[in-house]
């Protein structure tokens, strides 16, 4: 049960946000096994990463009160431990629903 009506009707910001964390759970993963590497701050953060990608999805099947401005701590988070295009995904999802 949704906690308003506003995140209720606003699915697009869910949608986008589920997707930003399916991509950044996968890229975070990648970044896990050494595939995919810019640069590592060490398999720590890189866990932390994996946990901060699962949030996201999480948020989107179940959004609580002021999920636009956690969606956004967490998309910074993800840029700043270097999930990329997971992040940047994350953190539009919450631009969206800040304007929706």
């Amino acid at each position: 049960m949704p906690w308003s009506k506003l995140q209720e009707s606003d699915t697009f910001m869910r949608v986008v946000a589920i997707a930003g964390g399916i991509i950044a759970f996968i890229e975070s993963i990648l970044h896990l096994m050494n595939l995919f590497e810019f640069w590592t701050f060490g398999w720590v953060i890189e866990l932390i990463a994996v946990g901060l990608a699962i949030l996201p999805i999480l948020l989107g099947l179940k959004p609580i009160h002021y999920t636009p401005t956690f969606l956004g701590i967490i998309g910074l988070a993800l840029i700043i431990f270097s999930v990329f295009v997971g992040g940047i995904i994350v953190f539009l999802a919450s631009i969206i629903g800040a304007v929706s």
